[in-house]
């Protein structure tokens, strides 16, 4: 077993097809097909079903997934440490967040690493739920995942990083008195929400349910790009982080605190065990302290 062929079987795994696998590894079909019989040959089991030109994992090759992917970051991490006394100068970082913390606070977390240490290649990878985070987490898909600290398993290593407020935006010319709204009014207004099971739908499902009423519902999208346009159209009002409140409110919706207030409190998680060193420096520069200002003169 070499990690050739085991980078080979990954792609198959993922492409779901030689065809496809052969393109996003750069290798020809022939000879990645050779590379995965070897394998199957070494490892004395069938890793996939060839049905046409698509193919499924067996069990065998499911529980192979896992592994091989343990030992592409494993040696990537040995090939990183080398790099690190170097100065981080190459590499690789992969992170994984829920949806509505991509962009704040995790796109700049993401600059700021990048402007240190320009020569570690990023890859973000897009999970729809905290599930799905979870699983990226376990399997190796990803080293660190922004999520919000709520049912974290303990095998996970937490680290806080902040709390965020969540805001909810009504369709521009809504009239307001004031301020703050109460979950009572709240649900006497449509709402444009996220899928059950998302981190937003979760925590307006909450604020209701402690409030004792229920919600008018009027759009349900998985689309978190389409939300703000949707407000802005007159879908209906939503419960945004916010960052995109605040965008919102230049674009003319009206902006509402929840009453009571809605918040997350955000982390940085990730496997036990040690970092790659562009992951532990990703880490430890996005919850170190911020500086102090010097003051001039």
């Amino acid at each position: 077993m070499d990690l050739r062929k085991l980078s080979y079987f990954l792609a198959v795994a993922e492409q779901g097809g030689f065809t496809r696998a052969s393109r996003a590894a750069f290798a020809s079909q022939p000879a990645l097909s050779l590379a995965v019989k070897k394998l199957e040959q070494e490892l004395g089991v069938q890793l996939f079903h060839r049905i046409g030109h698509d193919v499924r994992l067996t069990p065998a090759g499911a529980a192979l997934v896992g592994p091989a992917r343990q030992i592409q970051r494993d040696v990537e991490t040995a090939r990183a440490a080398v790099a690190d006394i170097a100065g981080l100068r190459a590499g690789s970082l992969s992170l994984c967040s829920l949806p509505t913390l991509a962009a704040n606070p995790l796109a700049e977390l993401v600059g700021r690493f990048r402007i240190r240490h320009p020569g570690v290649v990023v890859d973000l990878a897009a999970p729809e739920t905290s599930d799905d985070l979870l699983v990226l987490l376990r399997s190796g898909g990803a080293e660190i995942g922004l999520t919000e600290s709520i049912s974290l398993p303990a095998e996970l290593v937490v680290n806080d990083l902040l709390t965020q407020g969540l805001l909810i935006v009504l369709p521009p010319g809504t009239a307001r008195r004031q301020s703050r709204i109460a979950m009572r009014e709240l649900a006497d207004i449509p709402l444009i929400a996220a899928p059950t099971g998302t981190s937003t739908r979760r925590l307006l499902d909450e604020a209701f349910d402690a409030a004792g009423v229920t919600p008018r519902i009027a759009v349900v999208t998985a689309q978190r790009d389409a939300i703000l346009p949707l407000v802005l159209a007159g879908a209906g009002a939503a419960l945004v982080p916010e960052s995109l409140a605040q965008e919102a409110v230049r674009l003319g919706a009206t902006l509402a605190r929840p009453d009571p207030a809605i918040t997350r409190h955000v982390v940085l998680a990730h496997r036990r065990g040690p970092l790659a060193p562009a992951a532990q420096h990703f880490l430890d520069e996005s919850t170190a302290p911020p500086r102090p200002r010097l003051r001039s003169g």
